[in-house]
């Protein structure tokens, strides 16, 4: 008798952590399906965002050789304005054909046709909308570090500049923090403090140079 009921109480045992374990399963399922669709949505529903950011720039021992600090507008797809406040004064921006970069210090400005300056770079996952599927291995990370989802994106071709880049999305679906890995060992980490689909003025994607710079390059 006893080791009948030894028997059925292991089988209980056994029954109910099989259970637990599915459950909690499922559970881990929902929750990574859940931030998925709040990554597509981001990719897909967001048409703006507006807000400041801070980045650094470690080198590949783990040290930290550069931070920065600005503004960002964006409005897809292909228009934004990166605007560095320090350390050095620098602006970035994509009209939709071309993108300008404006170093006040040296009174110069360089500009490329937009596909030819950005198709390869980190930059270029932001500004399309459109499933990051179409450019990008997608696989969800299983750490929540700060109470992110984590997902990094690898590019389907080989870019000269970068080798993958992760995104942290909060709970709502903001993009909140971006680490973008080159193929030299550094590594770039930008926290961001934006407002999804908030209304940002079309003169923040217009750029004519200043009369008193030089102009490097021709636009398209």
């Amino acid at each position: 008798m006893k080791k009948i009921a030894i028997r059925i109480i292991t089988k209980t045992f056994i029954a109910s952590v099989l259970v637990i374990g599915v459950g909690y399963s499922a559970v881990v399922t929902a929750a990574q399906d859940a931030a998925r669709q709040r990554l597509n949505h981001f990719f897909t529903q967001v048409n703006s965002l507006a807000g400041s950011f801070n980045q650094q720039v470690y080198d590949k021992k783990g040290k930290i050789i550069q931070k920065a600090a600005g503004q960002l507008y964006l409005n897809r797809p292909g228009k934004f304005r990166w605007v560095y406040s320090t350390p050095e004064p620098q602006e970035i921006i994509a009209d939709g054909k071309n993108v300008w970069i404006y170093d006040k210090d040296l009174d110069q400005v360089t500009v490329k046709p937009m596909r030819a300056a950005i198709s390869s770079t980190p930059i270029a996952v932001l500004t399309q909308k459109a499933s990051p599927d179409s450019q990008f291995q997608v696989s969800q990370m299983a750490e929540k570090t700060g109470g992110l989802d984590w997902f990094n994106l690898k590019p389907h071709r080989n870019s000269r500049d970068f080798k993958n880049i992760q995104l942290g999305l909060d709970p709502k679906g903001s993009l909140r923090k971006m680490v973008m890995f080159d193929k030299l060992g550094q590594k770039t980490v930008i926290n961001l403090n934006v407002r999804s689909n908030a209304p940002v003025s079309s003169k923040q994607f217009y750029f004519k140079p200043p009369a008193d710079v030089d102009v490097i390059g021709t636009p398209s």
